[in-house]
């Protein structure tokens, strides 16, 4: 049976459900500040939803590329979780300004994979200089995996 219209707004509602579960069950489960998702298209990382206990928005303007942010395009070319933290040694400078400026002091980035390709980029924030360590990255990367 082939896809109506009305069939691919219901299947991208359900997705953008998940997606706000996912961010909300992030922030909770990692003992977290916020997380924003974002579809990845082309070089170009495009807001999708948000999850942050305070209410601030992360949307930064809609999008941002990719290429602009070395560790995260890392992420998304190698399909491998990073972090960064400000006042972490060898810290990648262009985060910890977006860091400073969104006023959280830790992130750790994951890809979103769907039907085996990266549909797109999962950032979680804190506000407390702690870094995510590994259980919390392996955790993450399993509610993760379960969406994909």
């Amino acid at each position: 049976m082939p896809m109506t219209p009305a069939m691919a707004v219901v299947g991208h509602r359900r997705l953008l459900d998940a997606l706000e579960e996912l961010a909300r069950a992030l922030v909770a489960g990692l003992d977290a500040d916020a997380c924003a998702i974002s579809r990845a298209v082309g070089d170009a990382l495009l807001f999708v939803c948000q999850a942050a206990t305070d209410g601030r928005n992360l949307a930064l303007g809609q999008g941002y590329l990719a290429s602009e942010y070395p560790e995260t395009q890392a992420v998304l070319d190698l399909r491998e979780p990073r972090t960064a933290c400000l006042g972490c040694p060898g810290g990648d400078e262009s985060e910890e300004r977006l860091l400073e400026e969104l006023g959280y002091a830790a992130l750790l980035m994951l890809p979103l994979e769907l039907n085996g390709e990266v549909w797109g980029l999962v950032e979680v924030y804190r506000e407390e200089p702690r870094p995510f360590g590994a259980v919390e990255i392996r955790a993450a990367s399993l509610l993760l995996a379960q969406l994909g």
